[in-house]
Formats: structure tokens, sequence, C-alpha cells
């Protein structure tokens, strides 16, 4: 029955009748069996539509990052780009680099997302340039057979001061508590941002992003820098971890070199891909810890950190290029990417077959979240988010006060309103 359906879908996607020659491309960041995945799907379309070329050149995280403001300014530009919405997308679709789609995507391929997967790729300006593909949250992978090593009680570790008592507890024990990948620097955000989470919650954030009263400099903002450089002075990271990427951090979890690891989700499939043995830690012995609660916080204990990703259209795209994204969000397809626990699709129905606890579990903590902040360094705009980024490395080496870095991020804000 599945076959049926995905003939059919094809079917009324094929173009009629097919245009010679077009090529769709869709720069992405996938790297392993997922992008396996996408060349499935991409086989599947060109089929369908003898006319068309798709193809999936594929960046690093921080190469597509750091190249793309600049690729999208060109004749060179790629049809369709990974995202992870927000400020990061405002300024995009500001600049005129991408392609309004609103009238040109399918109400099915509007419905299948749903309104909150709508609404994240809609521009202040009312317009839709993309289609949101996954949610994420950023979380405590931990190793417990380290834990159990070091006599720790997860459950212990509920807390600030009971978070930073198993620290110590885990160096007392001769096992790296953190792996953090400092080079790359957005991983430390995480760190920064979850503390904001916890202590200004969700109107303090929104405030501070207008630039109301203190902004980023006012009191749960500098609290945040404090206690980051509590975890930060007890060293709890690895060794090199300044100059460790994001795949070195993953990899030094994966291999069971450090006890916990702040990551998305999605750091599920990468630790195992980094890893030595490519298998990664065993999933009987993985655990996804809370993030600690602080007393006197104003966020909300059910507040959770992650993003909301998917894909823009840029400039250049072609219709071509719509109808294919839409069959890649397709249920079929997703349902795909779910069942090898890559990420959770918010296309409707594509997650029900899911049974990984940890994704399954994930799924759980967003759906019950009060507020599901976006990733700050993408919510904020690239130039206020790449301060972020900034303060945190600084931050995670201890090598800043917690004032200045909250005072670095409001002015950064301020220079932007």
């Amino acid at each position: 029955m599945k076959r049926i359906a995905l003939a059919a879908m094809l079917g009324l996607m094929a173009l009629a009748p097919a245009q010679a020659q077009v090529t769709v491309t869709y720069l992405n960041i996938m790297t392993g069996n997922d992008k396996a995945l996408a060349e499935q799907a991409a086989q599947e379309f060109m089929a369908a539509n003898p006319g068309v070329t798709v193809e999936l050149p594929t960046l690093e995280n921080e190469a597509f990052k750091s190249k793309l403001t600049t690729l999208l300014q060109t004749n060179e530009a790629p049809d369709i780009i990974n995202s992870w919405g927000g400020g990061v997308f405002y300024e995009q679709a500001k600049a005129g680099v991408l392609r309004d789609v609103t009238d040109v995507l399918s109400a099915e391929a509007k419905e299948a997302v749903g309104s909150a997967g709508v609404a994240a790729y809609t521009a202040p300006d009312g317009k839709i340039y993309g289609l949101a593909r996954d949610v994420s949250e950023v979380v405590l992978w931990y190793n417990k057979d380290l834990f159990a090593q070091a006599g720790l009680d997860p459950a212990s570790m509920a807390t600030w001061d009971g978070f930073l008592a198993g620290v110590q507890k885990l160096k007392d024990a001769g096992i790296n508590p953190l792996a953090l990948g400092g080079k790359d620097k957005w991983p430390a955000h995480f760190w920064w941002s979850k503390l904001v989470v916890r202590l200004a919650g969700q109107e303090g954030f929104n405030a501070a992003a207008r630039g109301e009263g203190d902004g980023f400099a006012g009191e749960p903002f500098v609290k945040a820098g404090e206690y980051f450089l509590q975890l930060a002075q007890l060293e709890p990271f690895q060794e090199g971890f300044l100059a460790a990427t994001y795949g070195d951090a993953s990899g030094n979890f994966g291999d069971g070199k450090s006890a916990m690891h702040l990551m998305g989700d999605w750091d599920y499939s990468v630790a195992k891909d980094n890893s030595a043995s490519k298998a990664g830690i065993p999933d009987e012995k993985l655990g996804i810890l809370p993030f600690p609660t602080i007393e006197g916080g104003a966020g909300d204990p059910t507040d959770t950190l992650g993003g909301l990703g998917g894909i823009l259209f840029t400039k250049n795209a072609s219709d071509e290029a719509v109808r294919f994204a839409e069959y890649l969000n397709s249920k079929e397809v997703q349902a795909r990417f779910a069942e090898g626990n890559f990420y959770i699709p918010i296309t409707k129905g594509a997650a029900d077959g899911m049974v990984n606890p940890f994704k399954v579990q994930i799924a759980k903590n967003i759906g019950g979240a009060n507020w599901h902040a976006n990733f700050f360094d993408q919510a904020l705009g690239p130039a206020v988010g790449g301060v972020v980024n900034d303060i945190s490395a600084e931050l995670a080496a201890n090598s800043i006060s917690a004032e200045d870095a909250a005072q670095q991020v409001k002015e950064a804000v301020d220079d932007s309103l």
C-alpha cells in the first residue's frame, strides 16, 4: 500500500509537460545515511519527471554558514538551502535573496506542516519563503556507564547546585565530565542560552530582544553568565576543547571519553558517525538528563531550547524546485528519516512510527513545553547571534566577565534596532 501511495504521489507531482534540462540544486548539510535517503528521494522524483535533474551538494555545517551569505548574492546560488529559521531567515528575506513561494506551495504541502510549520518560514512581510522540516531540542546526553563508575545518581543533578556537584564528582573519579566543540562556538552558546531560558523565561527574552529596559544587560542575562562561569571554573570540558569542532566533540562523547554532551537530538546519530567504531554508545548505556532548574528563575521548568528546521527557496528557485521540496517533505519520504532516527519530522503522520525512545521523549518534551525557544544565534539574527556565540565561547574559556558578556549582547541588539 505504501508503494501504491508513493507512486500516486509522484504521479501527481510529475510536471506536465516536463521541461527539458531543468536542474534543481539543494545545498544541504547532510553527512551520513540521511544524505542517502535524500538521494533516493531525488532519484524517485527524477524518474517521475524526466526533464528534471536534482543535485544535492553538501557542505559541512560551519562551511555552509560561512559561505552562504556570499553565495546567495551570486548567480551560482542554489535553488534550495538548509535553514534554521528565525532572525537569520528574516535578514535573508529582507535582503531579497529568497523567492516568495506563498502562491506556489500547494495547499497539501502547507497542511502537512501545520500552522506552526508555515509560520516558522513566513517572514515579517507576511510572505512564505520555505518549508519547515523538523523539530529539535537541545538536551544533556549522558553515558550511564561513566555515571555508574563515578557513583553518580543522575537524579542528583536536577538542580544547578546538584549539577555542579555531579561535575566535580566525575572529575574526582578521573572522568571528563563534558564534551564541547569550542572552536565552532555555537555549541557553547547552548549553555548560555539554556541558562537564559531558565533565568529570564520567554517574556524576559522577548523584551530584551526588543531592546526594552536594560535589555540583555539585565540581571537574568548577567546571572546566566555568572552560572556559566561557575561551571567553566571547574574546568569540566575535554582537553583542547577550544580547538575542537562540533564533530570532534561529538566523537569524543561517542567514544565514551566524556560523560555528557549538551547538544541537539541530532547528536544521537552524529555521535555514532563520529565515533571511532561508528557505533557510538549503545542505546542501553545512553541517557538524557533534563537541564538543571535554577531556584528563582523566571522560566517555566518545561521550557525547551531547539529549533524548527527546514529549507528556504532562493531567488533562483524554479517551480520544479518547489515541487521537489514538497516531495522530499511528504509523509512517505519523511517517515524514512524518522525510521532512521535522524530527526523528528514535522510533516503530519511522518513520525507516527518512531520507536526510538530518545526521539519519542524529545518529541514529548517539545509537545509539553510552555516555550520552545529557537536557537538564540538564529532567533536573534546573524549580527547579534554571532556575538552570542562569541561571548559563549569566551565564557566557556573563563576569559570574560558575565557583565561584559551581557553588555556586548545588549550593544549588538541596540545596533540592530
